[in-house]
Protein backbone atom coordinates (compact mmCIF):
# COMPACT_ATOMS: atom_id res chain seq x y z
CA UNK A 1 0.00 0.00 0.00
CA UNK A 2 1.30 3.79 -0.77
CA UNK A 3 0.41 7.06 0.01
CA UNK A 4 -0.74 9.37 -3.24
CA UNK A 5 -1.02 12.94 -2.11
CA UNK A 6 -3.15 15.31 -4.76
CA UNK A 7 -0.82 18.61 -4.20
CA UNK A 8 -1.62 20.41 -8.18
CA UNK A 9 -3.37 23.46 -8.57
CA UNK A 10 -2.63 26.83 -8.63
CA UNK A 11 -5.16 27.69 -5.27
CA UNK A 12 -6.26 30.73 -6.97
CA UNK A 13 -8.98 31.56 -3.99
CA UNK A 14 -5.64 31.94 -2.30
CA UNK A 15 -4.10 34.49 -3.75
CA UNK A 16 -1.68 36.90 -3.31
CA UNK A 17 -0.62 34.21 -0.42
CA UNK A 18 -0.31 31.19 -2.97
CA UNK A 19 1.83 33.52 -5.22
CA UNK A 20 4.94 33.38 -2.88
CA UNK A 21 3.65 29.76 -0.89
CA UNK A 22 2.49 26.47 -2.09
CA UNK A 23 -1.01 25.91 -0.73
CA UNK A 24 -0.24 22.06 0.80
CA UNK A 25 2.79 24.20 2.64
CA UNK A 26 0.25 26.53 4.52
CA UNK A 27 1.13 26.48 8.18
CA UNK A 28 -1.60 25.45 10.55
CA UNK A 29 -1.16 26.04 13.81
CA UNK A 30 2.76 26.31 12.61
CA UNK A 31 2.89 23.01 11.10
CA UNK A 32 2.61 22.61 7.51
CA UNK A 33 -0.71 21.44 5.99
CA UNK A 34 1.37 18.57 4.87
CA UNK A 35 2.92 17.56 7.52
CA UNK A 36 -0.49 16.39 9.07
CA UNK A 37 -0.88 14.29 6.26
CA UNK A 38 2.50 12.86 5.59
CA UNK A 39 1.99 11.96 9.65
CA UNK A 40 -1.66 10.38 9.19
CA UNK A 41 0.00 7.91 6.75
CA UNK A 42 3.21 7.50 8.62
CA UNK A 43 1.15 6.49 11.74
CA UNK A 44 -0.66 3.69 9.40
CA UNK A 45 2.62 2.49 8.35
CA UNK A 46 2.62 3.88 5.29
CA UNK A 47 6.56 4.81 4.28
CA UNK A 48 6.63 5.31 0.56
CA UNK A 49 4.65 8.37 -0.44
CA UNK A 50 4.24 9.55 -3.86
CA UNK A 51 3.59 13.79 -4.32
CA UNK A 52 1.78 14.93 -7.37
CA UNK A 53 3.08 17.92 -7.91
CA UNK A 54 2.01 20.85 -10.38
CA UNK A 55 2.29 24.76 -8.88
CA UNK A 56 5.24 25.30 -6.52
CA UNK A 57 6.44 21.36 -7.00
CA UNK A 58 10.30 22.33 -5.85
CA UNK A 59 8.84 24.12 -2.76
CA UNK A 60 6.87 20.52 -1.95
CA UNK A 61 10.39 18.91 -3.19
CA UNK A 62 12.70 20.99 -0.59
CA UNK A 63 9.59 20.65 2.04
CA UNK A 64 9.71 16.79 2.42
CA UNK A 65 13.76 16.29 2.28
CA UNK A 66 13.20 16.72 6.72
CA UNK A 67 11.78 13.58 6.54
CA UNK A 68 14.03 10.68 7.53
CA UNK A 69 12.47 7.20 7.26
CA UNK A 70 9.64 8.12 4.77
CA UNK A 71 10.52 7.70 0.79
CA UNK A 72 8.90 10.03 -1.45
CA UNK A 73 8.72 10.08 -5.15
CA UNK A 74 7.23 13.49 -7.43
CA UNK A 75 5.29 12.93 -10.15
CA UNK A 76 5.11 16.36 -11.89
CA UNK A 77 1.92 17.70 -13.31
CA UNK A 78 2.79 20.17 -15.97
CA UNK A 79 -0.56 20.92 -16.44
CA UNK A 80 -3.72 20.18 -14.99
CA UNK A 81 -5.11 16.93 -15.32
CA UNK A 82 -8.37 16.75 -13.10
CA UNK A 83 -7.80 14.13 -9.99
CA UNK A 84 -8.23 11.17 -11.64
CA UNK A 85 -5.65 12.40 -14.50
CA UNK A 86 -3.15 13.28 -11.85
CA UNK A 87 -3.59 9.91 -10.39
CA UNK A 88 -3.23 8.20 -13.63
CA UNK A 89 0.10 10.51 -14.06
CA UNK A 90 1.35 8.93 -10.50
CA UNK A 91 0.83 4.79 -11.46
CA UNK A 92 4.31 4.48 -12.70
CA UNK A 93 5.24 5.88 -9.32
CA UNK A 94 3.17 3.43 -7.62
CA UNK A 95 4.22 -0.15 -8.65
CA UNK A 96 1.30 -1.69 -9.16
CA UNK A 97 0.32 -1.16 -5.57
CA UNK A 98 -2.82 -0.27 -3.83
CA UNK A 99 -3.02 3.67 -2.93
CA UNK A 100 -4.60 5.51 -0.29
CA UNK A 101 -5.12 8.65 -2.13
CA UNK A 102 -5.47 12.40 0.24
CA UNK A 103 -6.40 15.70 -1.18
CA UNK A 104 -3.61 17.64 -0.66
CA UNK A 105 -6.34 20.85 0.67
CA UNK A 106 -7.52 18.77 3.44
CA UNK A 107 -6.83 18.83 7.46
CA UNK A 108 -8.50 15.67 8.81
CA UNK A 109 -8.48 13.76 11.73
CA UNK A 110 -9.42 10.66 9.74
CA UNK A 111 -7.63 7.41 10.75
CA UNK A 112 -5.92 6.18 7.93
CA UNK A 113 -5.55 2.31 9.45
CA UNK A 114 -9.50 2.17 9.91
CA UNK A 115 -10.34 3.64 6.60
CA UNK A 116 -7.62 0.48 4.93
CA UNK A 117 -9.81 -1.50 7.00
CA UNK A 118 -13.01 -0.56 5.90
CA UNK A 119 -11.41 -0.79 1.93
CA UNK A 120 -10.37 -4.61 3.17
CA UNK A 121 -13.42 -5.93 4.64
CA UNK A 122 -15.84 -4.24 2.00
CA UNK A 123 -13.80 -6.13 -0.85
CA UNK A 124 -14.64 -3.73 -3.57
CA UNK A 125 -12.23 -1.72 -6.00
CA UNK A 126 -12.54 1.72 -4.28
CA UNK A 127 -13.70 2.72 -1.12
CA UNK A 128 -14.78 6.94 -0.58
CA UNK A 129 -14.34 8.30 3.03
CA UNK A 130 -17.52 10.66 3.14
CA UNK A 131 -18.30 13.61 5.33
CA UNK A 132 -21.57 14.38 6.48
CA UNK A 133 -22.44 18.36 6.37
CA UNK A 134 -26.15 20.28 6.34
CA UNK A 135 -25.33 21.45 3.23
CA UNK A 136 -23.57 19.45 0.37
CA UNK A 137 -24.39 22.03 -2.78
CA UNK A 138 -20.39 23.00 -2.83
CA UNK A 139 -19.33 18.94 -2.95
CA UNK A 140 -19.80 15.65 -4.23
CA UNK A 141 -23.03 14.34 -2.67
CA UNK A 142 -22.49 10.35 -1.94
CA UNK A 143 -25.86 8.40 -2.56
CA UNK A 144 -25.56 5.89 0.51
CA UNK A 145 -27.67 2.54 1.54
CA UNK A 146 -27.98 1.39 4.85
CA UNK A 147 -25.04 -1.05 5.11
CA UNK A 148 -22.51 2.02 4.49
CA UNK A 149 -22.21 1.29 0.26
CA UNK A 150 -22.15 4.37 -2.40
CA UNK A 151 -25.00 3.60 -4.67
CA UNK A 152 -24.36 6.63 -7.11
CA UNK A 153 -22.55 10.28 -6.75
CA UNK A 154 -23.54 13.18 -7.84
CA UNK A 155 -21.50 16.15 -8.22
CA UNK A 156 -22.45 19.22 -6.38
CA UNK A 157 -26.31 18.40 -5.68
CA UNK A 158 -28.93 20.68 -5.97
CA UNK A 159 -31.03 19.13 -3.18
CA UNK A 160 -31.10 16.64 -0.88
CA UNK A 161 -33.78 13.86 0.34
CA UNK A 162 -34.55 14.64 3.86
CA UNK A 163 -34.55 10.48 4.30
CA UNK A 164 -31.05 10.47 3.72
CA UNK A 165 -28.05 11.63 5.46
CA UNK A 166 -25.53 14.29 3.34
CA UNK A 167 -22.23 12.21 2.84
CA UNK A 168 -19.85 14.40 0.75
CA UNK A 169 -16.44 13.43 -1.29
CA UNK A 170 -14.18 14.23 1.72
CA UNK A 171 -11.31 14.06 -0.61
CA UNK A 172 -9.65 10.61 0.81
CA UNK A 173 -9.84 7.45 -1.25
CA UNK A 174 -8.35 3.85 -1.44
CA UNK A 175 -8.09 2.33 -4.68
CA UNK A 176 -7.14 -0.58 -6.63
CA UNK A 177 -4.50 -1.19 -8.99
CA UNK A 178 -7.22 -2.06 -11.43
CA UNK A 179 -9.07 1.35 -10.78
CA UNK A 180 -5.89 3.49 -11.49
CA UNK A 181 -4.68 1.41 -14.57
CA UNK A 182 -7.81 1.85 -15.79
CA UNK A 183 -7.66 5.79 -15.58
CA UNK A 184 -7.38 7.51 -19.51
CA UNK A 185 -3.62 8.88 -19.72
CA UNK A 186 -3.02 12.09 -21.78
CA UNK A 187 -6.15 13.88 -20.94
CA UNK A 188 -7.79 15.70 -17.86
CA UNK A 189 -10.14 13.10 -16.31
CA UNK A 190 -12.54 13.55 -13.18
CA UNK A 191 -13.00 11.35 -10.35
CA UNK A 192 -16.04 12.26 -9.54
CA UNK A 193 -17.39 12.68 -12.83
CA UNK A 194 -15.74 10.02 -14.43
CA UNK A 195 -14.20 7.34 -12.61
CA UNK A 196 -16.46 6.93 -9.42
CA UNK A 197 -19.76 6.82 -11.72
CA UNK A 198 -18.10 4.58 -14.08
CA UNK A 199 -17.25 2.03 -10.90
CA UNK A 200 -20.18 1.82 -9.84
CA UNK A 201 -21.83 1.03 -13.08
CA UNK A 202 -19.36 -1.83 -13.56
CA UNK A 203 -19.61 -2.95 -9.60
CA UNK A 204 -22.90 -2.01 -8.41
CA UNK A 205 -21.83 0.16 -5.16
CA UNK A 206 -18.31 1.49 -3.69
CA UNK A 207 -17.43 1.21 0.09
CA UNK A 208 -18.17 4.25 2.08
CA UNK A 209 -16.10 4.97 5.11
CA UNK A 210 -18.17 7.52 7.51
CA UNK A 211 -16.17 10.18 9.14
CA UNK A 212 -17.52 12.43 12.13
CA UNK A 213 -14.55 14.04 12.95
CA UNK A 214 -12.25 17.28 12.18
CA UNK A 215 -12.48 17.52 8.20
CA UNK A 216 -11.65 20.84 6.99
CA UNK A 217 -11.01 22.06 3.02
CA UNK A 218 -8.44 24.52 3.37
CA UNK A 219 -9.53 25.94 0.02
CA UNK A 220 -9.39 29.93 1.12
CA UNK A 221 -8.61 32.58 3.15
CA UNK A 222 -11.45 32.04 5.38
CA UNK A 223 -11.29 28.51 5.68
CA UNK A 224 -7.38 28.21 5.82
CA UNK A 225 -8.57 30.56 9.06
CA UNK A 226 -10.83 28.46 10.36
CA UNK A 227 -9.08 25.23 10.23
CA UNK A 228 -6.22 26.74 12.14
CA UNK A 229 -8.58 27.70 15.24
CA UNK A 230 -10.82 24.20 14.93
CA UNK A 231 -6.97 22.46 15.64
CA UNK A 232 -6.45 24.60 18.33
CA UNK A 233 -9.80 24.70 19.71
CA UNK A 234 -9.26 20.72 19.69
CA UNK A 235 -6.22 20.99 21.44
CA UNK A 236 -8.25 22.42 24.54
CA UNK A 237 -10.83 19.66 24.49
CA UNK A 238 -8.98 16.72 23.25
CA UNK A 239 -5.72 17.57 24.61
CA UNK A 240 -2.56 15.45 22.90
CA UNK A 241 -4.94 14.47 20.05
CA UNK A 242 -3.87 12.75 16.75
CA UNK A 243 -3.09 15.88 14.99
CA UNK A 244 -1.65 18.16 17.56
CA UNK A 245 0.79 15.16 18.95
CA UNK A 246 3.26 15.36 21.31
CA UNK A 247 4.69 19.27 21.14
CA UNK A 248 5.99 21.50 23.32
CA UNK A 249 6.99 24.25 20.96
CA UNK A 250 4.10 26.66 21.48
CA UNK A 251 2.33 28.84 24.65
CA UNK A 252 -1.22 28.09 24.97
CA UNK A 253 -3.67 30.36 26.35
CA UNK A 254 -7.52 30.57 27.45
CA UNK A 255 -9.34 31.73 25.08
CA UNK A 256 -8.07 30.16 22.34
CA UNK A 257 -4.68 31.75 21.94
CA UNK A 258 -1.64 30.58 20.79
CA UNK A 259 2.04 31.72 20.92
CA UNK A 260 5.21 30.60 19.24
CA UNK A 261 8.01 29.74 22.09
CA UNK A 262 10.16 31.66 19.44
CA UNK A 263 7.70 34.61 19.03
CA UNK A 264 8.75 38.24 21.43
CA UNK A 265 6.35 40.27 22.46
CA UNK A 266 6.84 43.64 23.30
CA UNK A 267 5.35 45.43 26.92
CA UNK A 268 1.61 46.39 26.68
CA UNK A 269 0.52 43.88 24.55
CA UNK A 270 -3.32 42.60 24.29
CA UNK A 271 -3.96 38.98 22.52
CA UNK A 272 -7.71 39.35 23.06
CA UNK A 273 -10.33 35.99 21.54
CA UNK A 274 -8.76 34.30 18.61
CA UNK A 275 -5.03 34.86 18.57
CA UNK A 276 -2.39 32.85 16.46
CA UNK A 277 1.34 33.87 16.75
CA UNK A 278 3.78 32.01 14.87
CA UNK A 279 7.17 31.23 15.17
CA UNK A 280 9.99 33.77 14.71
CA UNK A 281 7.24 36.90 14.98
CA UNK A 282 8.12 40.28 16.45
CA UNK A 283 5.01 42.27 18.30
CA UNK A 284 6.01 45.73 19.78
CA UNK A 285 4.63 47.40 22.52
CA UNK A 286 1.28 48.30 23.32
CA UNK A 287 -0.44 46.37 20.52
CA UNK A 288 -3.65 45.08 20.36
CA UNK A 289 -4.40 41.83 18.55
CA UNK A 290 -7.95 40.68 18.16
CA UNK A 291 -9.37 37.79 16.02
CA UNK A 292 -5.78 37.37 14.13
CA UNK A 293 -3.08 35.20 12.67
CA UNK A 294 0.51 36.18 12.52
CA UNK A 295 2.18 33.71 10.28
CA UNK A 296 5.92 32.77 10.48
CA UNK A 297 8.41 35.47 10.70
CA UNK A 298 5.80 38.76 10.71
CA UNK A 299 6.24 41.55 12.56
CA UNK A 300 3.86 43.86 14.12
CA UNK A 301 5.38 47.62 14.88
CA UNK A 302 4.67 49.58 18.56
CA UNK A 303 1.14 51.20 19.11
CA UNK A 304 -1.21 49.04 16.54
CA UNK A 305 -4.48 47.59 16.77
CA UNK A 306 -4.93 44.84 14.71
CA UNK A 307 -8.70 42.83 14.08
CA UNK A 308 -9.33 40.15 11.94
CA UNK A 309 -6.31 39.87 10.11
CA UNK A 310 -3.80 37.57 8.80
CA UNK A 311 -0.44 38.76 8.50
CA UNK A 312 1.71 36.85 5.96
CA UNK A 313 5.12 34.88 6.20
CA UNK A 314 7.82 38.08 6.81
CA UNK A 315 5.47 41.03 6.49
CA UNK A 316 5.95 44.19 8.87
CA UNK A 317 3.08 46.22 9.93
CA UNK A 318 4.04 49.89 10.16
CA UNK A 319 4.22 50.87 13.45
CA UNK A 320 0.85 52.72 14.59
CA UNK A 321 -1.27 51.11 12.25
CA UNK A 322 -5.08 50.21 12.83
CA UNK A 323 -6.41 47.61 10.34
CA UNK A 324 -9.05 45.68 10.22
CA UNK A 325 -10.58 42.86 8.06
CA UNK A 326 -7.39 42.32 5.84
CA UNK A 327 -4.97 39.98 4.30
CA UNK A 328 -1.61 41.20 4.66
CA UNK A 329 1.57 39.52 2.27
CA UNK A 330 4.93 41.00 1.50
CA UNK A 331 5.30 42.82 -1.74
CA UNK A 332 1.56 42.65 -2.58
CA UNK A 333 -1.49 44.68 -2.22
CA UNK A 334 -3.80 44.44 0.82
CA UNK A 335 -6.32 42.30 0.50
CA UNK A 336 -9.94 42.37 2.00
CA UNK A 337 -10.92 39.13 4.19
CA UNK A 338 -13.89 38.79 6.41
CA UNK A 339 -13.64 35.58 8.20
CA UNK A 340 -16.94 34.39 10.16
CA UNK A 341 -17.72 34.05 13.42
CA UNK A 342 -19.41 31.23 13.37
CA UNK A 343 -16.54 29.21 12.44
CA UNK A 344 -15.37 28.36 15.87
Amino acid sequence: MKGLLLIGGLATRLLPLSKHLAKSLLPVCDRELLHYQVTALARAGIGEIVLACGYKAEQVREYVEQYNGLTFRISSELEPRGTAGAIAQAAEYLDGDSAVVLNADILSDVDISKLVAAHTAGRRPATICGYAVADPSRYGLLRTTADNQISAFNEKPDGVSIDEKPYINAGLYVLEPDVIAAIPTGRAVSIERETFPQLIAQHGALTLYPHEGLWLDVGTFESYFAANFALLARRFTLGDNALWAERDDAAIFKDLVYLHKSARLGAKVDLFHKVIVMAGCRVGSTVRLENCILMPGARVGDNCALSSCIVGPGYEVAPGSIIQNTLLVRDEEPTAFFPSATEV
